[in-house]
C-alpha cells in the first residue's frame, strides 16, 4: 500500500514538474515561441528543426502544438508548414527521455533537486512583476519537482524488483511485445503524456526488472497513446486545428507501427549507439533513450517522400461551409503562367465574392433586430479575399501586359470594397439594436429598397452603369436625409429618446455606407466584366436568398 501511495506521489511530481518547467519556460520566452514558429517555419527541413529545437526547450510538445495551430487558424503558418513542425515537435520529446538517463537515474537527486527547487521558488516570489524572470524561477522549481519525482520513483521500482524478477518476462514469449505496447498505450493515455509514460518505463528498466525489448514496446507504445491528446484537444476544435491534430495522429500511428515491425533490428541498433557512447558497462535507460530517439527520426524519414500527400488529404478532412467559401473557385497557381488568361479567373473570382458577400449584405437589412446574427460565411469572404490578393501578389512577381498592370489596381480596390460590405453589414445585425418601431415606415422601405438595388446593379455598358450608379446613391441619399429628418424632429418634440433616435440614425448611416461600398465594388469591377462575359459555372456558391 505505502509503495503504490509513494509511486503515485513520485508521478504527481514528475507531472507537476513538467507542468511547471513548460509554463516556466513559455512565460520567460514571452514571444519568443511565436517568433521562432513565423519565421522559421518557411521549409520543411526548417519546421522539422523549429519544432525539434523548441519542444526540447519547453518540454512540451503539446506547447508547441497549440502554437502551431493558433498560428494555422491565424493564417500566418500553412499545413503543409505546420505538419512539419509537428513532426519536430515528436523528435523533440525525446529530450525528456534523455534527461531521465543522462541526469535522473546517475545523480544524487536530493543533492541538487532540492536547492534548485528553493531557488526556484524564491525568484518567482522576488519576481512577481517581472513576467520574464518570474516564469525562469518556475521553470527552475519544476526542473527540481522533475527530478525529485523521478528519484522516487526509481526508489519504488527498485523496492520492486524482487517482483519483476520473479516475473521472469524475458520468457514471455510472442505475446509480450503486443502486450507491453497496449500498456504503453493505456499508460500514456491515462497519465495524458507521453513524457511520463516513458520515464516509469525508462526507471523500471533501471534496475534490470523488465526486459529491454519489452520496455521499447512499451516506449511505442506511449508514442502511439500520447496521440489521446489530440484527439481530446481537437474535439470541438477548428478545421485547421483539427487537421493538425490529425497530422499529429497520422504520423505517430504510422512511426509507432513501423518501429513494432521494426522492433529487434531498432533495439539491435540502439544497443551498438549505446555502446560506442559509454566505450563499457551497459545502461539500458541510455539505450531506451536512443531507441526513442530512433523510433521518431524514423518516422521522420519514412513520411518525408509521402508529406505532400499527407497534406493533400488532410486539406479534405472536416471542410466547413465558410473554407468552402475562402477557397478560389478560380484560381490556381498554373494560371500565374499566363496573366491574360489569370486577370479573367481574377475578374470571375471577385465577381464570385461580390455575390456571396451582397447576398449575405442583403440578408442583415431586415427590419427585425439581430436578423442575420450568424456572421460564419464572413470569414470565408474575408478568406477568399485574401486569397485573391495572394494570387495578386503572386502574378505581380513578374513582368505583365500593359492591361493587367491596368487592371490590377482596380481589382484590389474591389475587394477591399467588398470586405466593406462585409463589415457594415455585420455592424448593421449586431450590437445594441434600434427600437423595432423606430427603423420601419416609407422612408426605411425606401432607404432598404434603395440598398438593395446597389446591390444588384444590373448595368453591363460605362455610360449605363455611371448613370444606374449615380441614380441608385442618390435614391439612398434622398432616403437617408428623410429619414435623419424625421429622427430628429422626433427627439426634439420628445416623442423619441435621445439614445434610442441615435441607435436608428447609426442603422440608417451604416446602411448608406454599405450601399456606397457595394457601387464602389462594382464600379471598379464594371471595366474589366467583360473579360467573365463567357464564364462557366466553376464551383460552389452561395444561394440567392430574398433579402426581404
Amino acid at each position: 500500500m505505502m509503495l503504490g501511495l509513494e509511486l503515485l506521489g513520485g508521478i504527481g511530481l514528475f507531472l507537476l514538474g513538467m507542468t511547471m518547467l513548460t509554463e516556466g519556460l513559455k512565460l520567460a520566452a514571452g514571444d519568443g515561441l511565436r517568433a521562432i514558429l513565423r519565421g522559421w517555419t518557411r521549409t520543411p527541413a526548417r519546421g522539422l528543426v523549429s519544432g525539434a529545437l523548441l519542444t526540447g526547450l519547453v518540454q512540451s510538445s503539446s506547447a508547441v502544438t497549440v502554437a502551431t495551430i493558433g498560428f494555422v487558424n491565424a493564417g500566418l503558418l500553412t499545413l503543409s508548414h505546420a505538419v512539419w513542425v509537428i513532426f519536430g515537435a515528436n523528435v523533440g520529446t525525446t529530450m525528456t527521455a534523455w534527461l531521465v538517463a543522462l541526469v535522473g537515474l546517475k545523480l544524487d537527486i536530493g543533492a541538487f533537486a532540492l536547492p534548485i527547487i528553493g531557488f526556484g521558488v524564491l525568484a518567482s516570489l522576488f519576481a512577481e512583476r517581472r513576467p520574464r524572470l518570474s516564469g525562469i524561477g518556475e521553470a527552475m522549481t519544476g526542473f527540481g519537482l522533475f527530478f525529485l519525482g523521478i528519484g522516487i520513483l526509481k526508489g519504488g521500482f527498485e523496492t520492486l524488483l524482487p517482483f519483476f524478477e520473479s516475473l521472469d518476462l524475458s520468457q514471455a514469449g510472442f505475446l509480450a511485445p503486443p502486450a507491453f505496447l497496449l500498456f504503453g498505450i493505456a499508460l500514456a493515455a491515462l497519465a495524458q503524456s507521453s513524457s511520463a509514460a516513458i520515464a516509469l518505463i525508462l526507471t523500471a528498466t533501471a534496475g534490470g526488472g523488465l526486459p529491454l525489448e519489452l520496455a521499447a514496446a512499451g516506449i511505442i507504445g506511449a508514442n502511439i497513446g500520447t496521440t489521446s491528446t489530440a484527439i481530446f484537444a481537437s474535439a470541438a476544435a477548428t478545421p485547421a486545428a483539427k487537421r493538425v491534430a490529425l497530422a499529429h495522429i497520422v504520423f505517430n500511428l504510422y512511426s509507432g507501427a513501423a518501429a513494432f515491425l521494426l522492433l529487434y533490428p531498432l533495439m539491435s541498433a540502439s544497443h551498438f549507439l549505446a555502446d560506442a557512447l559509454l566505450a563499457s558497462n551497459k545502461d539500458e535507460p541510455l539505450t531506451l533513450a536512443i531507441f526513442n530517439t530512433l523510433l521518431n527520426l524514423m518516422g521522420v524519414l519514412l513520411i518525408w517522400p509521402l508529406s505532400g500527400r499527407l497534406t493533400a488529404w488532410l486539406q479534405k478532412r472536416y471542410v466547413s461551409a465558410e473554407e468552402t467559401i475562402g477557397r478560389p473557385a478560380y484560381l490556381d497557381a498554373t494560371l500565374a503562367a499566363v496573366p491574360s488568361v489569370a486577370l479573367r479567373g481574377l475578374v470571375l473570382e471577385i465577381e464570385r465574392m461580390m455575390h456571396i458577400a451582397f447576398s449575405r449584405a442583403g440578408e442583415r437589412l431586415s427590419p427585425v433586430p439581430g436578423q442575420g446574427q450568424n456572421g460564419n460565411t464572413d470569414a470565408g469572404i474575408l478568406a477568399l479575399g485574401q486569397a485573391i490578393r495572394d494570387f495578386i501578389a503572386e502574378l505581380s512577381r513578374k513582368p505583365l501586359p500593359a492591361e493587367v498592370v491596368a487592371a490590377l489596381p482596380d481589382l484590389i480596390r474591389s475587394v477591399h470594397h467588398v470586405e466593406e460590405t462585409i463589415a457594415e453589414g455585420a455592424s448593421i445585425s449586431t450590437g445594441t439594436q434600434p427600437l423595432r418601431g423606430l427603423v420601419v415606415g416609407p422612408a426605411w422601405d425606401r432607404l432598404r429598397a434603395g440598398v438593395l438595388a446597389t446591390l444588384a446593379t444590373t448595368a453591363e455598358g460605362a455610360s449605363e452603369f455611371k448613370a444606374e450608379f449615380e441614380r441608385e446613391l442618390e435614391e439612398v441619399d434622398a432616403a437617408y436625409e428623410a429619414i435623419k429628418k424625421d429622427l430628429l424632429a422626433n427627439a426634439a418634440a420628445g416623442r423619441t429618446g435621445v439614445e434610442d433616435m441615435e441607435n436608428a440614425l447609426l442603422r440608417a448611416r451604416r446602411m448608406r455606407r454599405l450601399a456606397e461600398a457595394a457601387l464602389k465594388a462594382e464600379r471598379r469591377l464594371q471595366p474589366w466584366a467583360s473579360l467573365a462575359a463567357d464564364k462557366v459555372d466553376a464551383g460552389p456558391q452561395a444561394p440567392a436568398k430574398d433579402p426581404g
